[in-house]
């Protein structure tokens, strides 16, 4: 997946499926998703400051 800003707005976009995927290959490519940049920003900093999802080795 690509991550680009453009402005205000965030996309997520070019989903590549690993190929020993139940889902590859993918009939159609997943959708683009766009994201208010400022709102983005906001919930990122929430979730980085967290931490319960990061694996510590």
């Amino acid at each position: 997946m690509v991550v680009q800003r453009f402005e205000e707005i965030v996309q997520w976009s070019d989903w590549e499926v690993p190929s020993e995927s139940p889902l590859a290959p993918a009939p159609y490519p997943p959708p683009e998703f766009h994201f208010n940049a400022s709102q983005y920003d906001a919930k990122a900093t929430r979730a980085e400051a967290a931490g319960w999802w990061q694996v510590h080795p």
